[in-house]
């Protein structure tokens, strides 16, 4: 055809080669349009077909037309398979149509799937990694957003009234600040240099710590009376302002691959428009922000709010819980059962100083009484040694039976250490190396244990009378807030608890009748059978039964 010259007639002419299209780029002749978009910064397709059938060509036509490259980084995926690894075929009925899976999934949810895939790999997509994706991340983040809107509207919470400073709120809300803005910096950073996948765990990872620790270790604070005017709490004003900014901000980071669902959040946490089947949040917003969250500034790291040694201890904080967890259920103890103490072996002398930063964490996470260190994993393990017969009796044979015995009178834990350190060990004349010593640890009577990457976790597991009894009111407690939920209370209604009594019984509410009370927002607990109007179970309280009623306070 005609020489093509001008940088218009280009789009044209890749127009009429279909190699862009109308929906794509519009129909212009606008030669400072086609420039202001020229060269692209980047482009996308499946590979590697297209890198013969598109990414060439349209390469080499933008050297011979413009002499420049047309588009200044290729971004591609290996190629796209189902849910099993397997090529989709429409014969073979694994294809997905786009409107389906666009109904099923949810086009969020599909492009997160896009996003978290490492790009080096073949990306598997289907309904069930879109399951995933929703189970695992947008039901997180969705949730902690209803736990915000739930608990501001009913304190009325207003966002426009300044908050705290940072620096004299809670060390958990310095915390997820640091976090937070370590994430804005890492997900820019990654945006920037085309590593989505990287930009996807970090937020992830970051979604876990909001939902599963900050809002979790604040529900007490949101929990507590007083927001306004006089009677104001700091603290309770501080978990308000600092979830507020981490949902917000969160929000805006991620709006550009998960356009909608954002957008509705921003409408009703800034725009006051409300969320379908939710009580609008129309008081807890500022009604002052842009018109979209895609018309909003992108979030910018603060990075005087970056403190790395609190992200340190609480990460820190997070491992040694989660392995105190793991010693209460190899020791089948509920985390709702206090126990005496733990005892923690670190790795370092620097961990020991940051434990002491977060160690009331850690005691309330693990329901422990007292936090102690430990320099030594042999105050809470023994060891038991014995001959790896089977390298040692073709290598001794007769001689075996002196060495069983040298083993027996020995150290076990001086055996432990050097064999843990790779050394041979010397007894009687004879030399063992370290693979024909067999060490088994065992967890110290009273003890249950958790090793992991060179951490010890040891909880105490001999529970007094005292324990016992909190231990059964927690348990009390956790059966009345299902029986509220049962009986469809509204999460700040009072209520009046009935229960018959027991020996058992009365000695739990003898002992922690206040923490009842104020736990399950009971006005009074009336020893006798429940009401005719009560919602009314039988529970079981650990070792006993319980048959108690619950109605709302009049």
């Amino acid at each position: 055809g005609a020489t093509v010259s001008r940088i218009e007639d280009v789009g044209n002419a890749w127009l009429d080669a279909g190699i862009v299209s109308f929906s794509t780029i519009g129909y212009r002749h606008d030669k400072d349009y086609w420039r202001k978009w020229f060269p692209a910064d980047w482009i996308s397709e499946s590979f590697p077909g297209q890198f013969r059938n598109w990414f060439y060509s349209l390469l080499t036509m933008s050297t011979v037309l413009e002499n420049t490259a047309p588009f200044k980084s290729v971004f591609s995926y290996a190629l796209m398979r189902d849910d099993n690894g397997e090529e989709m075929h429409k014969s073979k009925g694994n294809a997905i149509w786009f409107e389906d899976a666009a109904e099923r999934m949810g086009v969020d949810a599909m492009r997160w799937v896009f996003l978290r895939q490492n790009p080096a790999l073949n990306i598997n997509f289907g309904f069930r990694s879109a399951d995933e994706v929703r189970r695992r991340f947008i039901i997180p983040l969705w949730n902690v957003y209803s736990f915000f809107v739930t608990y501001a509207n009913i304190d009325r919470y207003e966002t426009t009234t300044e908050p705290p400073p940072v620096s004299e709120r809670a060390e958990l809300d310095r915390w997820i600040l640091s976090e937070l803005n370590q994430l804005v910096r890492e997900v820019t950073d990654a945006f920037e240099n085309f590593d989505p996948d990287r930009a996807a765990r970090n937020v992830e990872g970051f979604v876990e710590y909001l939902s599963n620790w900050y809002v979790r270790r604040s529900r007490r604070r949101f929990w507590k009376a007083g927001i306004l005017a006089e009677n104001a709490d700091a603290d309770k004003h501080g978990a308000y302002a600092t979830l507020y900014d981490c949902l917000l901000t969160l929000i805006k980071l991620i709006a550009p691959v998960m356009p909608f669902m954002t957008e509705q959040m921003y409408q009703n946490l800034v725009r006051q428009s409300g969320i379908s089947g939710q009580q609008p949040a129309d008081r807890s917003v500022n009604g002052h922000g842009k018109e979209s969250i895609h018309l909003d500034d992108y979030p910018v790291a603060d990075k005087s709010l970056i403190d790395e040694r609190l992200s340190d201890a609480t990460r820190l904080a997070m491992r040694l819980s989660s392995m105190g967890r793991a010693a209460r259920s190899k020791a089948g103890l509920k985390v709702r059962q206090p126990l005496e103490h733990a005892l923690v072996r670190l790795r370092s002398t620097d961990e020991v100083a940051l434990l002491s930063q977060v160690a009331p964490q850690v005691q309330d996470e693990l329901n422990v009484k007292q936090i102690e260190p430990v320099t030594d994993e042999g105050d809470v393990l023994e060891y038991k040694v014995q001959p790896n017969l089977r390298l040692l009796g073709p290598k001794y044979g007769a001689e075996l039976r002196n060495i069983v015995s040298a083993l027996n009178d020995a150290d076990p834990a001086e055996i432990h250490y050097l064999i843990r350190a790779g050394n041979p060990v010397a007894l009687n004349g004879v030399v063992l190396e370290p693979d024909e010593v067999l060490v088994e640890t065992l967890d110290k009577e009273g003890y249950a244990v958790s090793n992991e990457g060179g951490y010890t976790v040891a909880v105490s597991t001999e529970v007094s009378e005292a324990l016992r009894l909190e231990g059964d009111a927690r348990e009390l407690v956790h059966g009345i807030q299902n029986m509220r939920r049962a009986a469809d209370f509204d999460i700040a209604d009072h209520i009046v608890t009935y229960y018959e009594s027991s020996p058992e019984l009365d000695a739990v509410i003898a002992a922690h009748s206040d923490y009842i009370r104020q736990e399950t927002l009971s006005q009074e607990l009336l020893g006798q059978p429940p009401a005719d109007d009560a919602y009314a179970e039988t529970l079981k309280v650990n070792d006993f039964q319980a048959t108690v009623g619950v109605r709302r306070a009049q």
